[in-house]
């Protein structure tokens, strides 16, 4: 067993873009030791013609459809890497590399006034069925992610940041035009994502999605609650059940020129990391890249035969969030108080840092500690240092007092009582939820814990079932659209339901400009705005592990991207033992 967990840590975190080769360090020879200093091509080697992979993901999912609020979850992207339409993958480098199966060049501007961009897709581009994909397949996916009650009524999309923005979209063959509105000048136009689903499976189950609101929602029901038979990847699904595996066989029909070696791929749900790593050592999986990593996990993989392992800073932003929809903390001078009260290094100490020693607080929403970005707009507030006597101070000065029993009561006399959820396998999760009750209790606030089923995450954020809740916003490269899916108050992932038309406006001025510099600098407006409403408590960029079974080559962890791992799904093999 090798391990180079601290040396990967300083190569990962360095900057936001530019990652690979700016740690130190050295480690003995293992599969991965070149991913300190090569993260894009670490692992790297030849494959058999055959063989099978069962790859682990740490939680479930409860919807197959990623355009929705329910189906914004990265573990069902883990699950579907081998089959959705995604625009591209931005590698470990911060280099987008654009869908291999889907376009034949990157998307090209070809106006700015009003911004036009032309998609030309692959030749033999198609959904695994021989049906190729068209300007109506387009046309859906803006429909599904436009917020617009005219052309879905009564969807939840995951946001609308790119779907609100269309003015149309037309095609001619194999080249597609989508044109935005005037007030579209988004400095990230060519990573939008513009395809999601199938129209001609709409088609056939009878919606009509292009004419009738109402159906396009039925539609978008139809793909949450089926399990895909379509794809436009490197693999088609043979086998599936919602929250707990999805079996691929090789897909005869991609577009893809990268060669497809293996028989079989399994993705399969495994509870806890601790079951994980069992699982890894008894060889009934071949791997995982699960979005936590524990000092147990490690010592149990530092015996482990057969096995290489890595930690490193990963693309999941720990936080903590507020429900503004609670009878008390609709009011911003408790949520300010809650969040000034709340210890996070302490949190931090006794949770990441047993990882990851040198793990920083995320002072950030939207910028990791070694972008050139980051600006800290959270020190100065006092939110995230445990001050319970600023806290006592932000209140009384709010009209809350305390009763003879040291509990908080509102300015009418109530008693302030709160939730605190946490997904159940996340044991960091329910640690910062035991740590925040206790400081809390300080403040004369009774937290009750309430855990939250494997895979019910989803379903809870998307009904706004909590007071106070701890989770992970996945991360990339990329910050114009974090914003408004994160707080706009249309957002159907602004899952604490926050409201300030203040913010809205700076969150649109985000998308303003086709300036990256001014876009950043607008960006980091809306983030002072967000700590001004006390909404958001970012704790820290996690520390995520990727375990990998010596016999496979060309899996290796990527930050950049949301699907991890299997961001290079096509290039997945079993090492050739005579290569």
């Amino acid at each position: 067993m090798k391990r180079h967990h601290m040396a990967a840590v300083a190569a990962f975190a360095c900057t936001t873009l530019a990652l690979a080769g700016c740690g130190g360090g050295s480690a003995a020879s293992s599969s991965l030791d070149d991913c300190i200093t090569d993260a894009a091509t670490c692992n790297s080697g030849q494959r058999a013609d055959g063989g099978e992979i069962t790859w682990a993901i740490d939680a479930g999912w409860s919807s197959w459809n990623q355009n929705t609020a329910d189906g914004n979850n990265a573990y069902v992207s883990v699950a579907l890497a081998g089959m959705w339409p995604y625009t591209g993958q931005f590698d470990q480098n911060g280099e987008f590399i654009v869908n291999e199966g889907l376009f034949a060049a990157e998307p090209e501007l070809v106006s700015e006034s009003p911004v036009t961009v032309e998609y030309t897709l692959k030749e033999g581009a198609n959904w695994g069925d021989g049906t190729e994909i068209s300007v109506d397949d387009f046309i859906y996916h803006w429909y599904a992610r436009s917020g617009n009650e005219d052309l879905c009524a009564g969807c939840t999309p995951a946001n609308t940041t790119y779907g609100s923005q269309v003015a149309s979209i037309e095609g001619d063959g194999g080249t597609v035009t989508v044109t935005y509105v005037e007030s579209y000048h988004s400095a990230e136009w060519k990573f939008e994502e513009v395809l999601s689903l199938p129209s001609h499976i709409a088609d056939e189950q009878g919606f009509d999605w292009r004419n009738d609101p109402a159906d396009m929602a039925a539609a978008e029901a139809y793909f949450s609650e089926t399990a895909p038979t379509w794809t436009t990847g490197p693999y088609k699904v043979a086998d599936a059940a919602m929250g707990e595996y999805v079996i691929y066989e090789p897909n005869e029909d991609w577009a893809g020129d990268t060669e497809v070696t293996l028989d079989k791929l399994t993705f399969r749900v495994i509870e806890g990391l601790e079951n994980i790593v069992t699982s890894l050592r008894n060889g009934e999986i071949d791997g995982a890249s699960p979005f936590s990593a524990t000092s147990e996990a490690i010592s149990q993989l530092e015996t482990a035969d057969g096995v290489s392992y890595s930690v490193a800073g990963g693309p999941n932003w720990e936080h903590i969030d507020l429900n503004t929809r609670n009878e008390f903390l609709s009011d911003i001078e408790l949520r300010t108080a809650v969040f000034q009260a709340i210890d996070l290094e302490n949190i931090i100490d006794r949770t990441y840092a047993f990882v990851q020693s040198d793990i920083e607080r995320k002072n950030n929403h939207l910028f990791r500690n070694g972008s050139e970005y980051y600006q800290d707009f959270l020190t100065a507030t006092g939110q995230g240092t445990g001050d319970i006597e600023m806290a006592k101070a932000t209140l009384e000065a709010a009209d809350y007092t305390w009763d003879g029993d040291g509990n908080l009561l509102t300015p009418d006399g109530e008693e302030v009582e709160l939730d605190f959820r946490y997904l159940e396998t996340r044991e960091s999760r329910k640690i910062t939820g035991e740590l925040t009750a206790a400081t809390l209790s300080d403040l004369g606030i009774q937290v009750e814990l309430r855990a939250i089923p494997a895979d019910g995450l989803g379903e809870v954020l998307a009904e706004g079932d909590f007071d106070m809740i701890n989770f992970g916003w996945s991360s990339d490269p990329l910050f114009v659209g974090s914003a408004a899916q994160y707080w706009n108050s249309e957002s159907g992932s602004n899952y604490g339901h926050l409201e300030d038309p203040d913010l809205d406006a700076l969150i649109e001025e985000i998308n303003g400009t086709l300036d990256m510099d001014e876009a950043a600098a607008r960006a980091n407006e809306a983030v002072k705005r967000v700590i001004e409403d006390a909404y958001v408590l970012p704790i820290v960029d996690a520390p995520v592990m990727v375990m990998v079974s010596d016999r496979l080559v060309n899996v290796r962890d990527n930050w950049a991207s949301q699907q991890r791992a299997a961001y290079n799904i096509a290039e997945w093999g079993v090492a050739d033992s005579e290569a």
